[in-house]
């Protein structure tokens, strides 16, 4: 059964029950990644530090994990870009897709509750050791900002808000294509998204501690607040939620335009579902036919049966056509007949008749010609 098409459990309940249970598991889906992440660039960083390769993997294995739990239930969204887009191309409603944010900030804020709640504290180090690499920030509150001080050097507003769009392009187009007009997941559509998360990663990390997630950004900077980090996490944020916002609402009219060019190639083929071109015979593969021939063929759509099964149409060769009448009652006149009977008894046609009659004059001609000369010589 096609998994885009089959019923699942889950739309055989209640509304206001499937509802509750799609936010929740966005809610435990956006808790799964976000700590994930989080507990990786704090106290995950501590034996070698925490590389782009390795948050690349950590966010793509944990949508993974996440995705694979929950996806059949919410679609697998956990990020408001991500269900701000699916809004704007109505795959999405809009009340519930103003839940599974609500939800997904939630789960987020849990997450971030929950490391920093486990994370040892003490006067000399207030979080500066743990939270520095785990919030989003550009500038002063970038990850790379140590090392570029040396060289006078930071990543500014300019790149983060490039890296972050660029991004989150990548992400919001990857997971809101492979979602189902009703929002659910297509086959494919956790791999897919967590190969983005990935690649968003890696782009984003050494320039603003790879953002791509409002509610990622903002679980952890709520409780970084107050903890002796160079920049208060919280006045970069708005950069974190617009980024990915405008990344959804761009992915979302190019869906739409995309949608209505389609619909209104469906429609022309609607009312005119036959054209006609001609087509070499060399592209026919047709034979008994000179080179360089041209024939007419028709060009016909695949059109869906009653039952909603493709019929194709195809090419369809044209009837060669029929032989002119004058052409036809010529060539019987001209063509020699022979008389029912013996068929060795065969009437002369008026060709042959024509060569006899030749033959005989010629002949007849000779010996008058002989008898004329021999007069001559007895003259003499």
């Amino acid at each position: 059964m096609d998994p885009d098409t089959q019923t699942s459990a889950v739309q055989v309940l209640r509304p206001g029950m499937v509802t509750a249970m799609q936010v929740a598991a966005e809610f435990a889906g956006t808790f799964m990644i976000c700590f994930a992440v989080y507990a990786v660039s704090s106290w995950g960083r501590i034996p070698s530090g925490t590389t782009p390769l390795a948050a690349a993997l950590t966010f793509a294995l944990a949508f993974l994990a996440a995705g694979s739990i929950f996806g059949t239930v919410s679609g697998a969204h956990f990020n408001p870009a991500v269900t701000f887009a699916a809004m704007f191309t109505a795959q999405t409603g809009w009340i519930q897709g103003l839940l599974y944010i609500f939800g997904q900030l939630l789960g987020a804020v849990a997450a971030g509750a929950a490391v920093v709640a486990v994370l040892p504290f003490t006067k000399e180090n207030d979080g500066k050791v743990w939270l520095a690499a785990a919030v989003n920030g550009f500038d002063k509150g970038s990850p790379s900002a140590q090392m570029l001080g040396q060289y006078h050097l930071s990543f500014g507003v300019a790149l983060a808000i490039v890296a972050e769009l660029i991004a989150s392009l990548i992400v919001v187009g990857t997971a809101v294509t492979s979602l189902t007009e009703d929002g659910r997941s297509k086959e494919g559509h956790v791999l897919r998204s967590a190969a983005a998360y990935g690649v968003g990663v890696m782009i984003t990390y050494p320039v603003t501690g790879a953002g791509l997630n409002p509610a990622r950004s903002t679980g952890i900077a709520l409780f970084a607040r107050g903890k002796g980090l160079a920049v208060d996490p919280l006045s970069q944020l708005p950069i974190f939620w617009i980024c990915p916002l405008m990344a959804g609402a761009v992915v979302g009219l190019i869906v739409i335009l995309c949608h209505m060019i389609v619909d209104g190639a469906r429609a022309k083929l609607d009312t005119a579902p036959e054209s006609t071109i001609d087509v070499p015979e060399v592209l026919l593969g047709t034979e008994g036919r000179t080179h360089g021939d041209v024939e007419r063929v028709t060009m016909t759509e695949t059109v869906e049966t009653s039952e909603g099964e493709p019929e194709f149409s195809g090419i369809k060769q044209s009837e060669p056509a029929a032989p002119d009448a004058d052409k036809v009652a010529g060539s019987d006149d001209s063509a020699p007949r022979q008389e029912s009977g013996d068929p060795d008894m065969l009437e002369p046609a008026a060709g042959d008749a024509s060569e006899e009659q030749k033959h005989t004059q010629v002949s007849d001609h000779k010996p008058k010609a002989k008898t004329d000369a021999d007069e001559d010589v007895k003259s003499d």
